[in-house]
């Protein structure tokens, strides 16, 4: 093997060794000095595999700060950004500004010893396990989730897990010292700039009740929990599942609102789930065929029509959650 593709090799290999200890560690269910060690391997993992994707891609750059030592995990970072972001505008964002938080936390560990902030290091090293795991696959081709099936997992905590929940004024004021208030205000006023520059990928995640699907939050979703009902300390929501019945007599008339939280994704938002959570997809015929079977189930998809009032009006199909999980079951199915 050339030596330049051994390093890029062993970079990988560590990096992968890395990611993995850092989700074993987290995921035991009694294990002190958790998060301190937890982010401690996520950021050299992430170290590592950005100095791969710089000896893969980048050639004008090197890794090697001189003959003995390479470049630290600040230069890495900003290599890949700048080259990804070059590629597609602001694609990388995200992945950068919730690195930089994690490494703010290991770096700063000594003036946190007071506070209970865990819910918000898991809800940046979560988003970092998941954006670890997709860098992986998109740009070196290893499918680390299916080889292993090893993800993080929210120990402790009640699911659902909304983000949500830990980020709103009334939730941070409780934090003991003023390094643990202003590293939760920094997390919200990061997800307030992504938000405010169009950027939907976030720097935090959330889990749904299934633990095999995780909830996708946009900064906008984020932003509106935690600056709703005039920050009050404890709000009421009445929840209802709704089930659709082919039974033509139990009729039920939905708003605009609820049209869009019943089925809020495009057929965009389809292709590029499926892109990234269904190994070798391809749109071709045999998605095609798997979409027209899922549309006719009324809790997967909607066709709506373009023009209110317009009998002869086109129509669009919008999707619910349950429509993805359903193509990806029928191609698991085939």
């Amino acid at each position: 093997m050339a030596k330049r593709k051994l390093i890029q090799y062993n970079l990988i290999k560590n990096s992968i060794s890395a990611y993995f200890a850092a989700i074993e560690i987290h995921n035991k269910p009694n294990f002190a000095y958790r998060y301190e060690t937890v982010t401690l391997l996520m950021i050299n993992a992430w170290e590592l595999a950005l100095k791969a994707y710089v000896r893969k891609y980048i050639k004008e750059r090197s890794i090697f700060a001189d003959s003995d030592h390479t470049i630290g995990f600040d230069k890495a970072l900003d290599y890949v950004t700048i080259h990804r972001n070059g590629a597609e505008k602001n694609s990388f964002t995200a992945i950068k500004e919730n690195l930089l938080k994690l490494e703010e936390y290991r770096d700063m560990t000594v003036h946190f010893y007071s506070d209970e902030i865990e819910p918000y290091i898991f809800m940046l090293v979560a988003r970092a396990a998941l954006n670890y795991v997709n860098f992986i696959k998109h740009y070196f081709n290893k499918d680390i989730m299916a080889d292993e099936g090893l993800f993080i997992m929210p120990l402790g905590f009640k699911l659902p897990f909304r983000p949500e929940d830990f980020l709103s004024d009334n939730v941070a004021k409780y934090a003991a010292s003023p390094e643990a208030r202003k590293f939760i205000k920094d997390i919200v006023d990061v997800i307030q700039d992504l938000n405010d520059a169009g950027i939907e990928d976030s720097i935090v995640l959330g889990f749904d009740i299934y633990l095999e699907s995780v909830k996708k939050v946009k900064n906008s979703d984020i932003l509106a929990a935690i600056t709703t009902v005039d920050k009050a300390d404890a709000t009421f929501a009445k929840v209802n599942k709704i089930q659709f019945s082919p039974d033509a007599d139990r009729k039920v008339q939905l708003s605009e609102g609820q049209y869009k939280e019943i089925w809020p994704y495009t057929y965009a938002d389809l292709v590029k789930w499926c892109r990234e959570n269904i190994p070798e997809f391809k749109q071709n015929q045999r998605f095609n065929d798997i979409k027209r079977k899922m549309e006719k189930d009324p809790n997967c998809c909607y066709m709506r029509k373009l023009e209110d009032g317009n009998p002869k009006s086109a129509k669009k199909p919008f999707y619910s959650e349950k429509a993805f999980i359903t193509v990806k079951e029928m191609y698991e199915e085939e």
